[in-house]
């Protein structure tokens, strides 16, 4: 081989090592942006940010602390689990002043912490519900360096159902999320091993799948092509946390035996886009209700139409549970 072209194949067996090496950093950063518990790196958009304060978002405020502060007061027992992974998981049992075989599992969303379901568990407390509000692994005070973004955490959702089931003596079961926990919520109600006693799944904001989700924040939100990073991301997800983007997939889940679901989703939220909501009531094989929620943002129809939110959710839960 002649020495120039010697040069041509070095300079270009250089060029393409360069961007391989680039295009795995790149994946690299996405991974510790996503889904490492502990990050230095920008993070993934995780919920609405206010540079303004407003009559409706000082009502939000006021609600959410509400909600906080109403939590608050409540007397907690705090339940713990090892998962299969051997992680010590935590939440909050709460039980009601009546006797009651009725409870509502409580999901929050991403990068959140089980603080922010106060609403929700006032609006079923009030029903006579006992509650229990888990931190999800790699949140609150649970334990995980890797966030799961529902997949790996159905898991765990069934193992507190069993054992909420077999400690407490619950009998009738809603499970209740609001973003990566309404995802969270519908993967777990499409297990086979998912107990006979939930009876109705509540589904705020849910996306199809983890892959669906991460795409659209990198294409829409970051302006960022989705391929091949997440792709890539996806493998070393795999490696570090036990899962792939694939497979995290709420939208497979919903077209298995399901309880009866009820979707809830704002027709101006850009984190988690409405068609998502609207693509799982369409694959969905059981039966399932859709409230497209006209001016809301994410997880926000229970700020924007408080009254009716709380009407629907609780008449969806009345129809299956005595």
């Amino acid at each position: 081989m002649k020495r120039k072209s010697k040069v041509w194949v070095w300079t270009g067996s250089a060029v393409v090592l360069l961007g391989f090496g680039a295009l795995i950093a790149a994946s690299l950063y996405l991974f510790d942006m996503a889904i490492a518990r502990d990050t230095d790196t920008f993070e993934l958009y995780a919920g609405e940010e206010y540079n303004h304060v407003d009559e409706e978002v000082e009502t939000m405020m006021e609600l959410i602390e509400k909600g906080e502060a109403w939590l608050s007061q409540q007397e907690v027992e705090i339940l713990e689990q090892v998962t299969d992974d051997g992680l010590t998981l935590y939440g909050r049992y709460i039980k009601n002043e009546q006797e009651t075989d009725k409870l509502a599992l409580l999901l929050h969303g991403y990068r959140g912490v089980s603080d922010q379901m106060g609403l929700a568990g006032a609006l079923y407390a009030e029903q006579g519900f006992d509650l229990f509000i888990p931190d999800a692994r790699a949140h609150g005070k649970s334990e995980g360096n890797f966030i799961g973004f529902g997949w790996p955490d159905r898991l765990d959702q069934i193992n507190w159902l069993e054992k909420l089931i077999i400690e407490k003596g619950i009998n009738q079961i809603v499970l209740h999320g609001e973003s990566m926990g309404a995802a969270t919520a519908l993967m777990t109600a499409g297990e086979d091993k998912l107990p006979q006693q939930v009876k109705a799944v509540v589904a705020d904001s849910p996306y199809t799948s983890v892959e669906d989700e991460l795409s659209h924040q990198l294409e829409n939100l970051f302006n960022v092509p989705s391929f091949p990073f997440i792709q890539l991301g996806s493998i070393i997800t795999q490696i570090q946390a036990g899962y792939s983007f694939e497979e995290a997939s709420a939208l497979k889940q919903v077209k298995r035996n399901t309880p009866p679901l009820f979707l809830i989703h704002g027709d101006q939220d850009d984190l988690v886009p409405t068609y998502m909501s609207e693509e799982l009531y369409a694959q969905a094989t059981g039966e399932t209700k859709l409230w497209i929620v006209s001016g809301a943002d994410h997880v926000a129809a229970k700020f924007e139409k408080p009254e009716e939110y709380k009407e629907r959710v609780l008449r969806f839960v009345h129809q299956y549970l005595d």
